[in-house]
């Protein structure tokens, strides 16, 4: 393996590292977009730990932080986020276009890197693949009765005494005023269609963490009846792992399962 850090975009006003393999061409790329406020190392370096283990497999990942992130220098400018956003994508689309010469390149994120993903991917005809974890979900007609269910078998567990809740003091409670909208319906609805017609492979993760949206493996088939997947779309549901991976197997189970997913085929 080999790493080290790169600049790239306007005036190299933008930072990343490069995870790449150490013995041969990287065959395929992957490009990693920020989570929330998060560089890029990725919730509990989740995306290092992810760039490392791909690149065994030969595949070269850029991951970096957005402008005004960790790292990278804010534009000044009065354009909105979402433009801004897509602007520093593509200068890294370019930056790996540019250095190597693959035939696929993967572009992914968890939270509102994987809809940044999207929303990009959708657009460019550089992407191949989307790596989408605990993106934008869902509530189809089966969710309210397994929600339902498993709400039932908490509190009768809490009531024998088998579960205890974690009771967060208030000072240490989710700000009311930070809230993340996931993107509407008809939106990824629209943009899964392009990215289908084009042939791009998809692969959806959801953890624990979206289990107030999504609690079944089904129900990302019934969330889009009207299109044809062409078996492009694959699903790794992870119910018992948390949003972030706190703990270190959980972050090694879900990247294990990422790389079976991504890893160049023959």
């Amino acid at each position: 393996m080999k790493e080290w850090c790169c600049q790239f975009g306007p005036e190299q006003r933008l930072a990343g590292i490069i995870t790449e393999p150490s013995e041969r061409e990287p065959r395929s790329a992957l490009l990693l977009i920020s989570a929330g406020l998060l560089p890029k190392f990725g919730p509990f370096r989740l995306y290092a730990l992810l760039a490392r283990r791909l690149s065994q497999l030969g595949v070269a990942c850029l991951r970096f932080d957005l402008g005004g992130l960790g790292d990278s220098l804010q534009e000044l400018s009065a354009a909105p986020l979402s433009a801004r956003t897509a602007r520093d994508v593509s200068a890294a689309l370019d930056y790996l276009s540019q250095r190597y010469a693959v035939q696929r390149i993967v572009l992914g994120g968890l939270c509102s890197g994987a809809e940044d993903a999207f929303r990009v991917a959708a657009a460019d005809p550089r992407v191949t693949g989307v790596l989408l974890i605990d993106p934008f979900a869902y509530r189809t007609r089966g969710w309210a009765w397994r929600h339902l269910a498993h709400r039932l078998a908490r509190r009768t567990l809490r009531a024998l005494g088998l579960y205890q809740p974690i009771l967060l003091s208030q000072a240490a409670q989710p700000s009311k005023f930070v809230r993340y909208e996931h993107m509407p319906q008809q939106e990824s609805t629209r943009l899964l269609a392009a990215l289908l017609a084009r042939n791009v492979r998809v692969h959806f993760v959801y953890t624990a963490g979206m289990l107030e949206h999504f609690n079944h493996a089904r129900q990302l088939r019934r969330a889009f009846p009207d299109l044809d997947f062409k078996g492009l779309v694959t699903l790794d549901h992870f119910p018992q792992l948390s949003h972030t991976q706190l703990l270190k197997a959980d972050r090694a189970e879900l990247v294990e399962a990422i790389a079976r997913r991504l890893a160049p085929a023959g």
